[in-house]
């Protein structure tokens, strides 16, 4: 059995990878086309164009991985229908379970690359594309005067930091929100601010209330309310602001995880919408195991006309998948379904489905 191991795996390694080298390149390519006109009149270096790009491969990689999976199991299984060594393998004994199972393992393999590119690379080089995309190469973002929207920062001190806009020109922040926790991540102190600007040296807070709690959430004494402006100790630079701000996309699992029990105290709503993106974040890697077992059955097929209607009928599964899957999310984010249901439904249903069809073929 090894050498037919050898021989299934070797047949879907190289279509596999034939077809992720070309997504990436299509989607760099469609992408830079449609930043062209922008990219030419702001005549952005090609340093800047290179280091955008390379900064997106993790995340591209991640999302183009499933369809490259899918694909090359489709096209593995349907040549080897096509010249009948899957009736061969059968006929002598080898059941349909083992044909498939190093494929199905280099599936689980993939996934856990997935994860793990999601979950340690993708996060810093989002913040990367997403900081050269906003300021160089999206005309309007430089139009509105260079400014952030939606800005979090995990300051020192045990401090978490929001604010919703960010005017990198007057160095100045709207609507924040800065939470201070001790060692044990016990919120000790809330302070509240409808802006905030930097002098040269320090902050200066306009419109800020203070509140501090203890260790049950309880507040102590009554608010400190500032209605003059107000230096408080906050020893974050501007440029340190810029270059720590992280907005939850840019998260890895634990960090997200971290930032939804602090945000919880701040806004559970907000905290229940993230807690579907943080359970997503285990089940997104799991995709390409599904999307492949919902393809192989299809792939499976004895005749040659339906071997190949299945290709295509294989493909237009798995985008129902991805529609049934998005629409799960916002049901989760809008409250109707819990988080974790939202983040594996699909996952769970079209995976029942594919083993459900694998079970039909090898009876």
């Amino acid at each position: 059995m090894k050498i037919i191991d050898k021989y299934i795996t070797r047949g879907f390694v190289w279509p596999f990878l034939y077809c992720l080298f070309v997504f990436l390149l299509l989607y760099v390519v469609g992408d830079l086309l449609g930043h062209l006109d922008s990219l030419v009149k702001q005549n952005v270096p090609f340093d800047i164009i290179k280091t955008y790009y390379l900064a997106s491969l993790p995340y591209i990689f991640v999302q183009t991985t499933p369809f490259a999976v899918l694909l090359a199991s489709v096209f593995l299984f349907s040549n080897l229908n096509r010249h009948n060594e899957i009736i061969a393998l059968r006929a002598s004994g080898v059941d349909t379970l083992r044909i498939i199972t190093p494929v199905i393992l280099l599936g689980l393999a993939i996934s856990l690359a997935v994860f793990l590119v999601n979950d340690k690379i993708v996060p810093e080089s989002a913040v990367i594309s997403n900081t050269i995309k906003e300021l160089r190469f999206d005309r309007d973002q430089k139009e509105k005067g260079d400014k952030l929207e939606n800005i979090t920062v995990f300051g020192r001190d045990g401090k978490l930091f929001y604010a919703r806009e960010f005017d990198l020109k007057a160095k100045k922040l709207k609507d924040v929100v800065m939470l201070v926790h001790d060692n044990n991540q016990i919120l000790k102190r809330k302070i509240t601010a409808e802006s905030m600007e930097w002098t040269g040296k320090s902050w200066k807070f306009h419109g800020a209330d203070s509140f501090r709690f203890d260790r049950e959430g309880n507040v102590l004494g009554k608010p400190a309310i500032f209605r003059t402006p107000k230096i408080i100790d906050f020893n974050e630079t501007p440029e340190s602001l810029l270059k720590k701000q992280t907005q939850p996309d840019f998260m890895n699992y634990a960090q997200l995880r971290d930032y939804i029990h602090l945000l919880a105290l701040e806004s559970k709503s907000t905290a229940r919408k993230l807690l579907v993106d943080l359970h997503y974040k285990l089940a997104l890697p799991f995709t390409s195991v599904v999307i492949m077992l919902i393809g192989i059955p299809f792939a499976l097929k004895r005749t040659r006309s339906k071997a190949m209607a299945s290709m295509g009928l294989a493909i237009v599964i798995a985008l129902v998948f991805y529609g049934a899957n998005a629409i799960s999310l916002a049901l989760g984010k809008g409250g109707f379904v819990p988080p974790i249901i939202a983040a594996w439904a699909a996952n769970f249903v079209f995976a029942a489905l594919g083993i459900y069809l694998l079970a039909e073929i090898r009876s």
